[in-house]
């Protein structure tokens, strides 16, 4: 059985070993990150994880933006999603 995580985290660069703690405790099929303020030339590269991001662009305000950490141990793809939203998707194939 998979688990699911979600963080509304306010800023992920500064709390990337609390992030490392919840993965190393309930190792998550997919993380969901809230709030994250990144921008496109920020890397968010964790061991054993894929990302899909939706970031601000460069040179705004830090505000918003989300990610999905989806595990290395489940093949996913990213969904293109025709909006404005603050949002991303990704399709993960679990294991039978």
């Amino acid at each position: 059985m998979g688990s699911f995580l979600s963080w509304n985290c306010r800023g992920i660069r500064s709390k990337l070993q609390d992030l490392k703690g919840l993965i190393n405790y309930f190792h998550p099929v997919c993380i969901g990150l809230q709030e994250t303020f990144l921008s496109s030339n920020n890397p968010l590269k964790l061991s054993g994880y894929n990302s899909a991001r939706k970031d601000i662009a460069t040179g705004s305000n830090h505000s918003g933006c989300v990610c999905i950490l989806t595990s290395n141990l489940y093949p996913s793809t990213p969904l293109t999603l025709l909006t404005s939203l603050q949002a991303v998707a990704v399709q993960a194939h679990a294991r039978t």
